[in-house]
């Protein structure tokens, strides 16, 4: 007598496979968010290197710097070259530096969180008051014309970036990293010559939101509304932005990576580097 067994999964096998699976997939949705950030930050950290690439390549075909755009110049640098620039803190270029990426309304590069990229550029001027306040960085010829070295002193640049870069907001108003370190550039002139950013490069990163900013990235946005100025573009936009012209020179950036409060992308080239490119380039002796 032939009896046919038939085999196959209890129920309880059933249920462990379906729990497997269901943890497998919790973890799997819980790491996407992760990834995905992960991925975001490896492309700004792409894109704004590109940027200063064309920045600094812009410099070396011009002799300067190009000026930030605002909302109402789609795209093209506010006035540079002659006449001078008179807006130092604003926004990519794009359209002046000739490179492509994500655009809003007002023409101004995105981030990948959707936010625009801010673009400083520094508002020195050596000698002080001469030369009707000639902008170091910004017009053609004046880098050449300011020279890397006084001849009074030898041992200070008086092609002088304007920026300096903390790792935390400073505990007083006077727009330098006190209370804080000095990340980038040297505001005393102890131990050597001033040397600031010639221009800093900001994406304010995945939390931003211009109405809730405290504390360190707060440093980074300013106040300078666009529209009280009179730059608004076309979607009416009110952006916030740090006032170069009133002395707003500082930035941070944290040297112990991202945290819950903090994820500010800042960038910016040394003086040494844009120097050695334009010496390249025949723009400086």
């Amino acid at each position: 007598m032939n009896q046919n067994h038939q085999t196959g999964f209890t129920l309880i096998e059933i249920a462990i496979v379906l729990l497997i699976v269901t943890i497998l997939l919790g973890y799997t949705v819980a790491l996407f968010p992760r990834q995905q950030e992960l991925k975001q930050y490896r492309a700004v950290d792409r894109e704004m290197d590109e940027i200063i690439a064309a920045i600094v390549g812009f410099a070396q075909v011009n002799g300067r710097l190009p000026c930030p755009s605002s909302p109402d110049t789609a795209g093209v640098e506010d006035d540079g070259g002659t006449p001078p620039c008179d807006f130092f803190g604003g926004f990519v270029p794009v359209n002046t530096l000739g490179i492509s990426g994500k655009l809003n309304g007002d023409s101004l590069l995105l981030d990948p969180w959707g936010n625009p990229y801010r673009y400083y550029v520094s508002n020195s001027d050596f000698p002080p008051g001469v030369g009707n306040g000639v902008i170091d960085f910004v017009e053609a010829g004046e880098m050449r014309a300011v020279g890397l070295v006084d001849s009074d002193a030898d041992n200070y640049i008086d092609l002088d970036g304007q920026f300096l870069i903390c790792d935390a907001a400073g505990t007083s108003t006077d727009d330098l990293c006190t209370g804080a370190n000095e990340v980038f550039g040297n505001a005393s002139g102890v131990g050597g010559p001033y040397a600031g950013a010639p221009f800093v490069l900001i994406s304010h990163g995945n939390d931003w939101n211009e109405f809730s900013e405290t504390g360190d990235q707060l440093e980074n946005l300013g106040t300078l509304s666009t529209t009280a100025q009179g730059t608004a573009g076309p979607t009416g936009i009110d952006y916030l932005l740090k006032n170069v012209g009133a002395g707003e020179t500082t930035f941070v950036k944290r040297i112990t990576g991202f945290a819950e409060d903090f994820d500010d992308v800042v960038k910016w080239v040394s003086p040494a580097i844009l120097f050695s490119k334009m010496i390249e380039a025949g723009q400086l002796p």
